[in-house]
C-alpha cells in the first residue's frame, strides 16, 4: 500500500516565471559562464602563477567553499529544483515489515538571494582579473563580493543542514533515518518544531517614517523562507534533547508527517505486542 502527502497543494500550483524574468536569469548565467571561461583563459596564458595569484585564488575558493560545504549549502542546490511545499510518501517496507516513509523537503526560497549571489561571484572573477595589477583592487572587490555573498547565505542558508530527502522507517525494530536508531520502547514523543527564521509579523511601511526597501525585501524574504523551515523531531524517554528525523518542511507537510509517525509506531508496538513469543525473538 502507498500513498502520497502533498501539504499545501493551492502554493504548488505555481505562476509560471514572466518571460522577461526568465530570459534575465539565463543572460545572467551566460554571462557568469563567460567571466569564468575569460578568467581561465587569462590564467592559462600568463607567465606563471606566483604565490600571490596562489593566495587569491585560495580566498577567492574559500568564499565559494565555506557556504557550500561548511555551512550546508549544496542541500540548497540538491534541492533547487524541488517544489516550494514539501512532501512525503508512506508505503510498505519489505526490508522490515514495517512501513517506509519518503520525505522530500520544499527548496529554499531563492530570490533575492540569487541576483546578490550572482553580483558576488561576478566580482570574483573580476577580482582575479584585476589582482594580477592591483592588490587593493582585488581586495576591494573582494570585500564586496563577501558582503554580497553573506547577505545571500542569511536568506537560504538557515535550515540548510536539513533541508535534504531523507527516508523514515517504523518497524517493531524501532524507528530508523540517518544517524537516528530508537527502539520503540524509547520513543518518548514525535513533535514538530520551527528552526527557520523568526520573523516580526508585524507589517512594515516605507517612506521617510517607515523602513528601507532593502529591510522591507529582507523581511520579505524571511517570511518565506520561515514557511519552509519546519521540521519533525523525535525524543527518547529521559531525554531533553531531541533528534532531527527531516527537515526543510512546510507547515502541513511537517504535521502530516508527525501525524502519520506516530500512527505507525503505535501500530508497530502492538504487533509487537501480539506478535508470539517465537517471532518476538527472532526479531
Amino acid at each position: 500500500m502507498a500513498s502520497n502527502t502533498t501539504a499545501g497543494q493551492p502554493d504548488a500550483r505555481a505562476v509560471k516565471r514572466p518571460a522577461w524574468l526568465r530570459i534575465l536569469i539565463w543572460i545572467g548565467l551566460a554571462f557568469l559562464l563567460f567571466n569564468t571561461l575569460g578568467v581561465a583563459l587569462f590564467l592559462g596564458a600568463g607567465p606563471g602563477i606566483g604565490t600571490g595569484s596562489l593566495v587569491r585564488l585560495a580566498l577567492v575558493g574559500a568564499a565559494i567553499a565555506v557556504p557550500l560545504w561548511k555551512w550546508h549549502g549544496m542541500n540548497v542546490l540538491r534541492t533547487w529544483r524541488s517544489p516550494k511545499v514539501a512532501s512525503f510518501t508512506r508505503h510498505d517496507d519489505p526490508a522490515t515489515g514495517g512501513i517506509l516513509f519518503d520525505v522530500h523537503p520544499a527548496r529554499a526560497a531563492r530570490m533575492p538571494a540569487l541576483p546578490l549571489f550572482a553580483i558576488g561571484v561576478f566580482l570574483l572573477l573580476n577580482a582575479l582579473l584585476v589582482g594580477t595589477r592591483s592588490t587593493g583592487a582585488f581586495v576591494g572587490l573582494y570585500l564586496v563580493a563577501l558582503v554580497c555573498i553573506g547577505v545571500g547565505c542569511t536568506f537560504v542558508l538557515p535550515g540548510a543542514r536539513e533541508r535534504k530527502p531523507v527516508k523514515l522507517s517504523v518497524s517493531e525494530r524501532g524507528v530508523r533515518s540517518g544517524d537516528i536508531d530508537m527502539p520503540l520502547e524509547a520513543v518518548a514523543d514525535v513533535r514538530v518544531s520551527h528552526g527557520g527564521l523568526v520573523v516580526d509579523p508585524d507589517p512594515l511601511m516605507p517612506g521617510r517614517n517607515g523602513v528601507s526597501t532593502a529591510a522591507m525585501a529582507g523581511r520579505h524574504m524571511g517570511r518565506r523562507q520561515e514557511k519552509r523551515g519546519y521540521a519533525v523531531t523525535i525524543r527518547a524517554d529521559g531525554e531533553s534533547g531531541s533528534g532531527m528525523l527531516a527537515g526543510g518542511l512546510t507547515e502541513d507537510c511537517a504535521r502530516a508527517l508527525a501525524s502519520e509517525l506516530g500512527k505507525a509506531i503505535d501500530a508497530a508496538r502492538r504487533n509487537r505486542d501480539t506478535a508470539p513469543v517465537g517471532a518476538s525473538a527472532a526479531l
